[in-house]
């Protein structure tokens, strides 16, 4: 790149007492750089909080190459503020922004998010579906739990080679132990319970029968009394109308998935999709990444996610976006800063 250097320009004036020439000296200031142009996320953090160059200027790159406008769900990795997650609040920033998306034009959504609440992620996803017709989610590094609800409403999604979506169990706070669980606790534990009744059941039939001799007609009463003894104190301390509120909500999850999903798999596709994604899996965090999503459990399971790898052109972007992500919450488009 050429550098200015300052213009130099030598006269000749004539001295006060008109004796002589004296030699006038005149040093041209170089022209000033137009200063690069600035932009905001045009829902949050708005205009008065420009977003750094390297970052506007990756995600105009990555927006070329995708050939659709780009909007942003980009969330701070420990962040406690009202956007920090995907809730009502996000929800109702979207639909108020919904003018800036043009009707029954296909959008692509950049989502890094560590998820939020599946009604608000379902009606996120809906919204920018009946407005734009559909939508392309781009997954840099994750878009977990409630996120992954909102990337199924896609049209397609494009991961990353490392990025990773996440089971959609549903995490409810547990006030008396002052901490966050799934609510498939409770669900899978009466499932474990029954499966090891039932074993339990076969189990002693077995032993009574071939050490007792006996008929089964006399054997069973004896099986069914120690095995109802064994496991009913068990059974009695599952709290009945918790574990309806936690089925309940994971039911809740299943359907919003599967309502998403239709618009892409079949309706038996979607349901096998949705239930495995909410309770198939042993753990909140556990990895969702591009192969697990193609195999999905095996030969047993006709279905699987659909996912897409990304250019060579669009991986490079993604990456340098990476060491970005988690520190800001950004939501919505990038918005020229207008000086006064």
């Amino acid at each position: 790149m050429s550098q200015q250097h300052p213009t130099v320009e030598v006269s000749e004036a004539t001295d006060v007492n008109g004796t002589g020439a004296a030699t006038q000296v005149e040093v041209a200031s170089p022209a000033t750089a137009s200063a690069p142009t600035k932009y905001y996320a045009s829902i949050y953090p708005g205009p008065k909080t420009p977003l750094s160059d390297s970052f506007t200027q990756t995600i105009q790159s990555l927006e070329a190459t995708l050939g659709a406008p780009l909007w942003l769900m980009l969330h701070e990795q420990h962040g406690d503020g009202k956007f920090d997650d995907i809730n009502e609040e996000v929800r109702k920033a979207f639909w108020t922004s919904r003018a800036q998306m043009e009707p029954n034009k296909p959008i692509a959504l950049l989502i890094d998010s560590p998820g939020g609440y599946s009604k608000s992620a379902y009606q996120t996803a809906s919204l920018i579906r009946r407005r734009c017709g559909s939508f392309t989610a781009v997954i840099p590094r994750y878009a977990k739990s409630a996120a992954t609800l909102l990337a199924l409403g896609a049209r397609k999604i494009i991961l990353n080679s490392d990025a990773e979506l996440g089971p959609l169990d549903v995490q409810i706070f547990d006030a008396e132990r002052e901490e966050w669980a799934s609510a498939l606790d409770e669900v899978q534990t009466v499932e474990r319970l029954h499966a090891s009744s039932l074993s339990l059941l076969d189990q002693t039939m077995m032993f009574l029968l071939l050490r007792t001799g006996k008929k089964v007609d006399t054997v069973v009463p004896q099986v069914l009394k120690f095995v109802s003894d064994m496991m009913r104190p068990m059974f009695e301390n599952i709290d009945v109308v918790h574990f309806t509120q936690r089925a309940r909500a994971l039911k809740v999850t299943e359907d919003y998935a599967a309502r998403l999903l239709r618009a892409t798999y079949s309706r038996s596709e979607a349901e096998t999709i949705a239930r495995r994604l909410v309770s198939a899996y042993s753990e909140h965090g556990f990895v969702i990444d591009a192969e697990e999503a193609a195999d999905f459990g095996g030969p047993d399971v006709q279905a699987k996610i659909e996912t897409e790898s990304p250019t060579e052109n669009q991986a490079e972007l993604m990456d340098s976006l990476v060491p970005l992500l988690g520190q800001q919450t950004i939501l919505g488009r990038l918005q020229e800063v207008r000086t006064p």
